[in-house]
């Protein structure tokens, strides 16, 4: 029995054990081969380049859209210096308008984009699930305005995974004691309002949104949330990570990031954070507010987390027991300390380090267990790499 007699499900078996190249070199061997596979060569696409976006927009059929699961889009510019002058807003609009079934989307902008044009393209996307947008070139020269990319997550109806990466804070929604060598946003006064959100268009705010279960700030100053304050219902945020902004001022940012984690809410289970928030006294009113309606104010502890994560690439050892010690009300069962860049080091001199930082992260973990008593505290992991690992059940 040939290939062309066997059945279409064996066809369909076939092809998703092969690799992506393979399945369109497979796809090209007839019309009912190229007719069988186009959902799946088409289900997960990435487009690397504003030339290339634009080629997908002015070739590709727009019934192939209804085929895309998975979208990833980069807008560098590309060689053909003409591509590089035109506005990617056009393009990127007249795909999404098409993709009827899409559950992911990642844009990594090399320059910002019409709302004006794209919200109401993303209002009719009501299938994504997760949105991740970034800024691809430099944040001074070209940045990505908060208010952009709330926006656009604001109008995705089913959103319930965010990721922020480099993305740049307005200067209308940071006071002016913003410290210098910032960078900010200052021509995004014209963005228009938001039929949810209205002209609150800061990163706050998509505390508001009731859908979002996951939100994760990579690379995003937050030193002017110090004072947060979110008014009204605040979503069911189950998970949050921070990362940290390299424009950090320490103390400010450390408060920031509590502040951050008061304001999440009481369903958050998970949080992570690559900002460290001890070495201060903090606020009597720790987490009391983080539901405070307009006209009535609800207390309420600092979230109960089950998880609590620690970058340790980007927290210093010397900073780690006194914020352990503001959680002790948070009744967390799981700690886990990771130092990503020791993990992924191959080089010996790198492997070396690991291991020397690894023992006195150790030893500071043994004493905090030793003086502390968590009774909700069931184990603790550090991970530097390999040999340079540790689990502690509780």
């Amino acid at each position: 029995m040939t290939w062309n007699h066997l059945p279409t499900e064996l066809h369909l078996a076939v092809a998703r054990f092969l690799p992506p190249r393979d399945t369109r070199a497979l796809s090209r061997t007839s019309r009912t081969s190229y007719n069988l596979l186009a959902p799946q060569i088409f289900s997960d696409v990435t487009i690397s380049s504003r030339s290339a976006l634009r080629s997908f927009a002015m070739h590709v059929p727009a019934r192939y859209g209804a085929h895309i699961r998975r979208l990833s889009v980069c807008t560098k510019p590309g060689e053909n210096p003409v591509a590089q002058e035109v506005d990617c807003t056009e393009d990127l609009t007249t795909i999404l308008a098409t993709c009827s079934r899409l559950r992911s989307l990642s844009l990594s902008l090399a320059a910002s984009l019409d709302t004006s044009k794209t919200t109401p393209v993303f209002a009719t996307l009501v299938t994504v699930e997760r949105f991740e947008i970034g800024c691809w070139g430099q944040e001074e020269t070209a940045p990505v305005s908060e208010r952009v990319a709330v926006s656009l997550a604001a109008s995705l109806s089913s959103l319930t995974h965010l990721t922020l990466s480099r993305i740049t804070r307005s200067a209308l929604h940071v006071d002016n004691c913003s410290p210098p060598g910032v960078p900010l946003v200052l021509n995004d006064h014209d963005v228009p309002s938001h039929p949810i959100l209205g002209e609150e268009l800061c990163i706050p705010s998509l505390l508001k949104l009731p859908t979002l279960k996951s939100l994760e700030l990579k690379d995003v100053w937050i030193d002017c949330d110090e004072n947060m304050c979110v008014q009204g219902k605040v979503a069911q945020l189950e998970r949050v990570s921070i990362s940290g902004s390299m424009y950090r001022d320490g103390q400010v940012e450390n408060k920031a990031c509590l502040a951050w984690l008061r304001a999440c809410g009481p369903a958050l289970r998970s949080f992570k954070t690559g900002i460290p928030f001890g070495g201060f006294q903090p606020s009597t009113c720790l987490g009391k507010d983080w539901m405070a309606a307009e006209h009535e104010s609800i207390i309420s502890p600092l979230p109960t987390l089950t998880n609590f994560h620690v970058d340790a690439e980007r927290v210093a050892l010397d900073d780690l027991l006194p914020m352990l010690n503001i959680l002790s009300a948070c009744e967390i069962k799981r700690i886990t300390m990771v130092n990503a860049a020791m993990c992924a080091a191959q080089d010996t001199f790198t492997r070396e380090c690991a291991s020397d930082e690894f023992e006195d992260w150790q030893d500071a973990i043994e004493q905090f267990l030793t003086s502390n008593q968590w009774d909700s505290l069931k184990s603790v992991e550090l991970n530097f790499g390999e040999g340079a690992q540790r689990v502690w059940s509780l």
